[in-house]
């Protein structure tokens, strides 16, 4: 008996299991044991295979030589981590090395749980189930929050799952039914209709999407869809995605919304060049028909609403061991002609020189920034700029002192064309000093690190009254300043309780006012559970506060509270806010968080945001309602729901409209 065992397991430990290859012993326990291993032998009862960190249970176990196929049968239980299943029936062929368990059920990875009438193992990531169903969720509860009812699934552990013939069941419920439907990862791609989107548009009513999808190659794809409205007018998108190579990639997209007698549209496209670290590059380019095109297609994002332009760029950048460089190509489209006053159009070459030690005994360097601009507008003179900026610096160190010194000289050269052709030309000296150091002092659990730092700033006082400012950066102010600073931060056993930095200059030049804003950070932290900041800006010649930012938060196992106010005093913002919110965790599914936004200015809500989220780990979603009021007393709301399935996509829902006070 005890060789007809030896031989048996040797088969066994010889061959390619269903679980892995072997690389420890098989022990094999059965009730009674019997046959021949050149022709067929069987286990009968409480038979348990051991091998590696995997288990399978079964009533009976046959070995039949001739068809080279080990079946496990009754009760049969597999585990090897993180497979867990339960079947009728085993069938292993030692040949093929292909495993095949029917009536099963169980998980075959922490997010991927089947119940089949049969299952195939093709390899450890890769597995067929016929008539069955499958679902992301846990398997412990009888009615899984969704899963997907197929005839044949496709499942690659961890990743994704195909499926033909399929019934989409939220509670075990079939509610959608198609012919064919995947996770967003695949092995192979194929063409076909996509899952349909449902949505609701402020005054264009019920909206659906159908997607469909064409594999143009192993290196592009094409998504047409079609987009119903039922109240107005209809659109249509295409995106089109390629990889060039294994560094360079890009897609284009075109979206037209047909409504009435108007016709709106945007067109995106994006390029990536990624080849080292050392030569990158994208394209984006931005177009849409007028700003109408965000009020058709639903959009709600404050800043995306009322932004003045559309931008375009080109960038590409080449490092080498001691030079960077940077080109940038701008185009900026004007959606409320409020643009012509800048440039439209604005090529920028940079290169820049980087420290290069010019005497090997001593720290003293040499480098080079230079850039060339041309601007363009659509109204008014155009013209280019050249700036080149040679400059020598010095590094010292003194103990725990860092010193450094560095001596510019900025040349710049302007031709303007407009009624004729001016060439401007100007050289400014430049000098930075800057000192700095870290000390820490430790006594018991608490360590204390103070962080000085000094600089003198000068740039030469010259006339540049005839100088054009072309972005901002061209008129060039004299200064002879010095700013200091002290950071002071607080640890103990290593982690920071609290942190203090006060930072304030003084320019010589300005005989009024030369104080700058004292600028001061405060930050306390004496728990993991509150928090509290101070950000305070004071005018350094009236003595004047400018600007106040103070935020206090707490978060408890069950509930945060956070409550910030922010008061301006520049008069072009002159706003005075209070926020404040809280996030409760109702149980470990639900959580409800609130905020609010107060003008104490003009002493009314500016804001009010609302939500309810679910994390079910398979699915996860949220809905809230948000609304925002203007000066003029108008409010603006927004319902939105959106379900993240996992491994099936997103799904987005909103209602939006405008409602007087």
């Amino acid at each position: 008996m005890k060789k007809l065992i030896t031989v048996l397991l040797l088969v066994i430990f010889q061959t390619y299991n269903a679980f892995g290859q072997l690389e420890g012993p098989v022990i094999l326990t059965a009730d009674k044991i019997e046959g021949n291993i050149q022709s067929s032998v069987k286990a009968i009862g409480n038979v348990t295979v051991h091998f590696d960190n995997a288990t399978i249970k079964g009533n009976s176990l046959s070995y039949d030589n001739k068809t080279k196929i080990i079946t496990i049968s009754g009760n049969v239980f597999i585990e090897q981590p993180p497979v867990k299943l339960w079947c009728s029936s085993l069938k292993y062929n030692i040949a093929t090395k292909k495993a095949e368990f029917y009536k099963v059920e169980g998980e075959l990875s922490p997010t991927d749980f089947i119940k089949a009438e049969k299952l195939v193992k093709v390899s450890d990531k890769l597995w067929f189930a016929y008539n069955g169903t499958y679902t992301p969720c846990c398997c412990c509860c009888e009615r899984p929050d969704w899963s997907i009812e197929a005839k044949e699934f496709k499942i690659k552990t961890g990743e994704s799952f195909k499926g033909k013939w399929v019934a989409f069941d939220i509670l075990s419920v079939p509610v959608i039914i198609s012919p064919a439907i995947s996770g967003p990862i695949v092995e192979k791609r194929t063409t076909g209709f996509l899952v349909p989107k449902f949505g609701y548009i402020k005054d264009q009513g019920i909206t659906i999407k159908q997607p469909f999808y064409i594999v143009l190659g192993r290196s592009a794809d094409l998504t047409l869809t079609y987009e119903k409205r039922f109240r107005d007018g209809n659109g249509e998108s295409a995106k089109f995605r390629y990889v060039l190579s294994p560094y360079s990639k890009g897609n284009l997209y075109y979206y037209r919304i047909d409504s009435g007698n108007e016709t709106n549209w945007q067109l995106d496209f994006k390029h990536s060049y990624f080849k080292s670290d050392y030569s990158y590059g994208n394209i984006k380019i931005n177009i849409v028909s007028s700003r109408n095109f965000f009020t058709e297609n639903g959009t709600t994002d404050v800043e995306t609403i009322t932004q003045q332009y559309t931008k375009s760029d080109i960038t590409y950048s080449r490092l080498w061991n001691h030079a960077i460089l940077n080109v940038n190509l701008v185009y900026l489209d004007s959606l409320d002609n409020s643009t012509d006053s800048i440039f439209q159009k604005l090529p920028e070459v940079n290169f820049y020189l980087m420290d290069i030690p010019i005497i090997k005994r001593l720290p003293l360097t040499f480098s080079i920034n230079s850039d060339f601009t041309y601007f363009y507008r659509r109204v008014g003179f155009r013209g280019s700029r050249f700036n080149i900026e040679p400059a020598i610096r010095y590094t010292l160190f003194t103990g725990s002192l860092k010193n450094s010194f560095k001596l510019s000289n900025l040349i710049s050269y302007y031709s303007i064309s407009g009624n004729g052709t001016e060439n401007i030309y100007r050289s400014l000296w430049k000098y930075e000093e800057k000192h700095f150091s870290n000390y820490r002092f430790s006594t018991g659990n608490l360590t204390v690190s103070v962080n000085p730092e000094i600089s003198f700033n000068y740039v030469q006082n010259k006339d540049q009254s005839d100088i054009p400012d072309f972005d901002g950066t061209d008129i060039i102010e004299r200064e002879k300043k010095i700013t200091a600073s002290l950071t002071t931060y607080f640890y103990k056993k290593e982690k920071q309780l609290a942190k203090l930095k006060i930072e304030n200059g003084y320019n010589f030049y300005l005989e009024k006012e030369p104080w700058e804003t004292w600028n001061i950070d405060a930050e306390l932290t004496p728990n993991s559970r509150l928090t509290l900041r101070e950000h305070l800006e004071l005018n350094g010649n009236t003595k004047e506060i400018s600007k106040v930012d103070s935020y206090v938060n707490f978060a408890g196992k069950k509930i945060s509270l956070w409550i910030n106010h922010y008061r301006s005093f520049v008069k072009e913002e002159k706003n005075d806010y209070i926020r404040w919110g809280t996030t409760l965790h109702i149980n470990r599914y639900l959580t409800f968080s609130y905020s609010q936004r107060y003008d104490l200015q003009y002493n009314f809500d500016r804001e009010r945001q609302y939500t309810l989220s679910i994390n079910r780990n398979c699915w996860k979603g949220n809905i809230s309602y948000h609304w925002i009021k203007s000066f003029d007393g108008t409010i603006s709301y927004q319902i939105m729901l959106r379900i993240d399935l996992l491994k099936l996509g997103g799904y987005q829902y909103k209602y939006e409209g405008i409602t007087a006070e």
